[in-house]
C-alpha cells in the first residue's frame, strides 16, 4: 500500500490530510500484515482500513485547531470545511472543500459565502432540507406517523410521500430560493397532484404558509383526530423557541376523559373546554388553545372542514392577547408580529451547525446573528451563521 494511496483515503476517512508520522505508521502496518500475519495484499489493505475506520480520528470529527491544541482557538481550514460539509450535506467534504482547505481559503468571510451558495446549490444540499428542516419542524418523522385510515381513507403512502416532497419543496424556497423567512407563514403553497383532494374544499385565500401545510398538520394530529394543543405547543416550541415544560406534579388526563367521561372525540373544542376547566389544566390550555383551535377547519390529514364527525360545526375562532380572530387567517398577523419569529431560527440554524445548545457568550452573538440576518432567505441565515466566532472556532473538548 503506497503512501500515496494512503494519504489519498487518510483525507477522506479522517477528513484531514494524514500527518508524516500517521503515514509512517500505517505503511509499516501494512508490511507487517504482509510478513508477520502472512496476509495477501488485498488482505493486508482491508487491515489497514479496517484499523483507519475503526480510529477516533474517523468516528469523531476532532478538532485541534491551527496549533494543535485541545483549547478554544481558530479552526483550521479542514476543520472548517468538515463543519460546512456535515452542515450542508451531512456528509464529508468534496474535492473542491478539500482544495480550499489545502489552499487556506476558508478563512475569510467572502470565500465561506461562496462556498455556501455552491453547496446549496449540489444537489447534496437535500440532505440540509430532510436532515435540518427535518429535525426542526419535524417533517421527517412523517415516515412513521400513524394516520387511521378508517377514519380518514385518502390516507395512503403515496400522499404521505408527497407531503414530505411538497414540504421540502416548501422549504427549499426559503434557501436556495428569494423568498424571505418574514413570509414563513404566508407564502403560497407548492403544487402536488396527489395532495389536490386535499386542498379541493378550501376557501379562497384559506391556506397559506407553513402552519397550512399538510406535514404539518398532519404530524400534529393524533392518528384519529386532530390535536390542538400538539399543534399549538409544535408553534411555540420550534417557531418561537419557547418553553413549554409542563406542571410540576400534575397528572395530565388523556383529552377524553375530559367532564368525567370517555370515549370518541368528536368535537375538539368542546372537549377542551372540559378539559380546560380544571385549575391543573387552565393555565397551558389558557395559552394554547387558541392557536390550536385556529387550525380546527383541517383535520387530521391536512384537508379543509367545516364540521366535526358529529356535524357540529367547526369553530376556529379565538384571542389571542387583544387581537380577535375567526381562524388561523386572522391569526397569522398577529402571530408575525412576535420578534421571536425571526429571532428562533438563529438559534435552530446555530445549534444543528455547532451540534450542541447556545450557552453564555452566545445568546448575545445570536441576537448579532439574527440582527444582520433580518428575516432574510435561509442561505443568508446560514453564511450568518458559518461566519461567526462560534463556527469558526474549537469547541472545550476538541470533538464533535
Amino acid at each position: 500500500m503506497s503512501p500515496e494511496h494512503l494519504e489519498r483515503f487518510g483525507l477522506r476517512a479522517f477528513r484531514r490530510p494524514l500527518e508524516a508520522a500517521e503515514v509512517d505508521r500505517y505503511a509499516a502496518q501494512y508490511e507487517d500484515a504482509r510478513t508477520t500475519l502472512e496476509m495477501s495484499p488485498v488482505e493486508a489493505v482491508q487491515h489497514v482500513v479496517r484499523t483507519l475506520l475503526t480510529s477516533p480520528n474517523f468516528l469523531l470529527r476532532i478538532e485541534l485547531g491551527p496549533d494543535s491544541k485541545r483549547s478554544p482557538g481558530a479552526l483550521n481550514g479542514h476543520e472548517i470545511a468538515s463543519r460546512l460539509s456535515y452542515l450542508l450535506w451531512s456528509s464529508l467534504p468534496d474535492e473542491a472543500l478539500f482544495d480550499a482547505a489545502e489552499r487556506d481559503e476558508l478563512a475569510t468571510e467572502d470565500e465561506l459565502g461562496q462556498q455556501v451558495d455552491r453547496m446549496l446549490d449540489d444537489p447534496k444540499s437535500a440532505a440540509f432540507f430532510q436532515n435540518f428542516f427535518g429535525q426542526w419542524l419535524g417533517t421527517r418523522t412523517l415516515p412513521s406517523h400513524s394516520v387511521d385510515a378508517a377514519l380518514f381513507p385518502g390516507w395512503n403512502d403515496e400522499v404521505k410521500g408527497a407531503m414530505i416532497d411538497q414540504a421540502n419543496a416548501f422549504f427549499t424556497g426559503f434557501t436556495t430560493g428569494e423568498r424571505p423567512w418574514s413570509e414563513f407563514l404566508t407564502a403560497p403553497h407548492p403544487e402536488s397532484a396527489p395532495l389536490a383532494p386535499l386542498y379541493a374544499n378550501d376557501p379562497e385565500g384559506g391556506r397559506r404558509g407553513f402552519l397550512t401545510l399538510p406535514a404539518f398538520l398532519t404530524l400534529s394530529s393524533r392518528a384519529e383526530r386532530t390535536s390542538p394543543t400538539s399543534r399549538a405547543k409544535t408553534i411555540l416550541a420550534q417557531l418561537y423557541c419557547a418553553d413549554l415544560a409542563p406542571p410540576a406534579g400534575v397528572d395530565i388526563p388523556e383529552l377524553e376523559a375530559a367532564g368525567g367521561d370517555s370515549g370518541p372525540v368528536d368535537n375538539v373544542r368542546e372537549k377542551l373546554e372540559k378539559h380546560r376547566a380544571s385549575p391543573d389544566c387552565a393555565g397551558c390550555h389558557n395559552l394554547l388553545d387558541p392557536i390550536g383551535l385556529s387550525l380546527e377547519n383541517f383535520d387530521a390529514i391536512g384537508a379543509y372542514r367545516t364540521e366535526y364527525p358529529n356535524g357540529d360545526a367547526v369553530d376556529a375562532t379565538g384571542k389571542y392577547g387583544d387581537a380577535e380572530f375567526q381562524d388561523i387567517t386572522g391569526l397569522i398577523p398577529e402571530l408575525q408580529k412576535d420578534p421571536q419569529l425571526g429571532l428562533c431560527p438563529s438559534e435552530q440554524l446555530f445549534t444543528y451547525a455547532l451540534r450542541r445548545r447556545p450557552v453564555g457568550d452566545d445568546r448575545g452573538a445570536l441576537q448579532e446573528i439574527a440582527a444582520r440576518w433580518g428575516s432574510g432567505t435561509i442561505a443568508e441565515l446560514v453564511k450568518q451563521v458559518v461566519t461567526s466566532d462560534a463556527f469558526r472556532r474549537a469547541a472545550k473538548g476538541g470533538a464533535q
